[in-house]
């Protein structure tokens, strides 16, 4: 506690402590600047009766000067007369204090003549006003006042000898300067010892402070939190009762404890086989969620042919429901949403199973329908619980937009075009249930804008607090006022619209959702930071596309080659983004790589092979190898920032 405590009263004591030097300093400096104006008044004042061009009369009133500077603790108090046309100045008269400068006092007398003429000078001689000047030199900080001698003299203004006037005129200034230098250094060393007089208290006050709370309160307090610690052990012993000496919160607090504790080993003894079988049962359904949730992909996936958007909210019962999409290595896209009859751990194994079949079955090539029947003869087989999952396959051809699928007993899916339409479907049998079943196949062309959206009956079947059911219709309708929307906007708003309806009745059957939506153009563009790891994304994406292997692999040295020279040279920070966009049509495939980095052509300059140094690792093979896989290239840079553009036909 002190060294939390201490370091806080310390922080507080100097904050108050600077601030309070802060506006001694500046009230000490304001008194300065009043004793030099007071000081060159003065001047002036004794300046007012002496002829400023007679020299001998002027040096009279340096010895007053003198102990003017001696009175008033002044460093200089002079006077003297400036020519602004001959831009120089001559010292009157002069008086040096204790902090005059030797070479100061040796370099000036009366009648001296300096060519540094100051711009208040002149303003306080031609203009009558009063001037100060604030610096600091090797001497410290120094306050300067400069105060117009005025003279009462008579002129003549006509040639009538009695036409004559008296008036004031300024011949000379008089200058007062002081050094604050010793005023704030002993203004300092005040301050540096009430510093430490309370540095000194304040450590004191606060160890004296946190004994006492340790005695009075950390001490009882760390004694009924031991107790409270060994509490579980202490169970299988017969329990010692907590004792705290006193009349205070403490002591109630103890016996509050003893009582506590006493009915909390009644409880334990009466419900502890209850919430033993409690425990298991809710381990169960928590190995069965996760079970689930492991198997799933990413909620969200986008690719220049396709963007999927998907979410499993499972139920307080753990159900089957399942998602899944992939990729597969002729480009083509297979998504699947499927619902396993029954709950619990048991539904949840079935469904780890299922998605293993038709990922692997999914990925040798095979269509929706002979998916279908391969993975229904699977289940079937191996199904001693005659369980059953309903299974919506769909397989979309980036090529010629075609959407291939089959559907084994699943909630029909909706097409989002230019109206609402339910996807035909064949009402076939569930898979699991019966070998041998033979599933069809549907074909469906879907253009750019289009959204697929599948769901599980949890959907539908979503009960309100006066168990009514979600529906059929109410979906249709929420659906067909959204058509033009992405498909994760639909998404959320179907979700939305159910939990409004539900209100706060419990889920009783998971809830799962998949869109899969075509985007307007065949393109996407990566934001990503400007670090090698990130070209495992690219790749990703690369890969997604509908051309030959051949073409991939080129493609992944091409973006490697030209995205790792960012990485490595773009930025001299060495970090920073880059934009790499992926856009295929019919005949090619474009990247473009977008950097803000320092300017550089890549498309010049290239070394040939021949002239390529391997042991030294010298020349520029990459880019060359690069723009050689390439079709068609161009470079520029605008609004501060590099563009290749690289295409490879197809």
């Amino acid at each position: 506690m002190v060294a939390i405590i201490l370091p806080l009263v310390l922080l507080a004591d100097a904050v108050v402590l600077f601030a309070a030097y802060n506006i001694s300093k500046n009230n000490a400096i304001e008194n300065c600047k009043n004793n030099v104006r007071q000081a060159a008044v003065i001047a002036s004042q004794y300046f007012e009766f002496v002829d400023p061009s007679d020299l001998n009369e002027a040096k009279t009133c340096s010895t007053i000067f003198n102990q003017l500077c001696d009175t008033m603790d002044m460093a200089y108090i002079y006077t003297e007369r400036i020519y602004p046309e001959q831009g120089k100045k001559q010292y009157l008269s002069l008086g040096f204090g204790n902090d005059a400068v030797e070479s100061a006092k040796e370099a000036h007398s009366s009648g001296s003549f300096s060519e540094v003429v100051l711009d208040e000078e002149i303003a306080a001689q031609n203009e009558n006003k009063t001037c100060f000047l604030e610096y600091d030199n090797q001497f410290g900080h120094t306050i300067v006042c400069l105060t117009p001698v005025k003279k009462h003299i008579s002129r003549k203004v006509s040639s009538d000898k009695d036409s004559s006037v008296f008036v004031n005129e300024t011949l000379s200034i008089a200058v007062a300067e002081l050094s604050v230098r010793n005023i704030l250094e002993s203004l300092q060393y005040e301050f540096r010892r009430i510093f430490l007089y309370v540095v000194l208290s304040s450590v004191l006050i606060v160890f004296l402070i946190s004994f006492i709370i340790y005695q009075r309160i950390t001490k009882p307090l760390r004694k009924i939190s031991h107790k409270m610690s060994a509490f579980l052990d202490d169970r299988g012993e017969d329990f010692k009762p907590l004792v705290i000496k006193g009349k205070n919160e403490l002591s109630e607090m103890a016996d509050s404890f003893n009582t506590m504790a006493q009915e909390i080993d009644s409880y334990i003894e009466n419900i502890s086989e209850l919430n033993r079988e409690k425990a298991m049962q809710e381990t169960e359904l928590n190995i069965a969620r996760n079970i689930q949730m492991g198997f799933l992909e990413p909620a969200d996936f986008e690719s220049i042919y396709a963007n999927i958007h998907a979410t499993m909210l499972p139920a307080k019962d753990v159900g089957g429901d399942l998602y899944d999409y992939q990729v597969l290595s002729n480009g083509n896209i297979c998504i699947i949403i499927a619902d396993v009859s029954g709950k619990g751990v048991s539904a949840a194994l079935f469904m780890a199973n299922a998605i293993t079949l038709l990922r692997h079955a999914a990925e040798s090539g095979l269509s929706p329908d002979r998916i279908m029947t391969k993975y229904n003869d699977h289940l079937a087989k191996h199904n001693p619980n005659m369980m059953f999952i309903t299974t919506f396959i769909g397989i979309y051809h980036p090529s010629t937009g075609e959407f291939f699928y089959s559907n084994a007993g699943h909630n029909p899916p909706y097409l989002l075009s230019d109206s609402l339409m339910e996807i035909e479907s064949m009402y076939e049998v569930a898979a699991g249930i019966f070998g041998g079943e033979a599933y069809t196949e549907k074909c469906l062309r879907l253009k750019p804008g289009d959204t697929v959206f599948l769901y599980t009956d949890g959907v539908t079947e979503a009960k309100s607090a006066g168990n009514e059911l979600y529906g059929d219709d109410r979906l249709k309708q929420i659906l067909s006022g959204h058509l033009h929307e992405p498909g994760e906007a639909v998404m959320n708003t179907v979700l939305d619209d159910i939990r409004e309806f539900s209100d706060k009745a419990v889920q009783n059957d998971d809830i799962t959702i998949l869109t899969f939506t075509i985007p307007s153009e065949n393109s996407i563009t990566l934001h990503l930071d400007a670090v090698k790891q990130n070209m495992e994304t690219i790749n990703k994406h690369i890969s997604s596309l509908a051309v030959d292997d051949d073409i991939k692999a080129q493609l992944r040295l091409i973006a490697e080659e030209m995205f790792v020279n960012i990485c490595s040279y773009a930025y001299e920070n060495g970090s920073g983004k880059a934009d790499i966009s992926i856009s295929a049509d019919s005949s090619k495939v474009t990247l473009t790589f977008t950097d803000s980095g320092k300017p550089f052509d890549p498309t010049k300059n290239i070394q040939d092979i021949e002239e390529y140094d391997p042991e030294n690792r010298i020349g520029s093979l990459g880019r060359f190898l690069t723009f050689e896989l390439a079709d068609s290239y161009s470079y520029k840079y605008e609004d501060g920032k590099n563009k290749l553009t690289i295409s490879k036909n197809i």
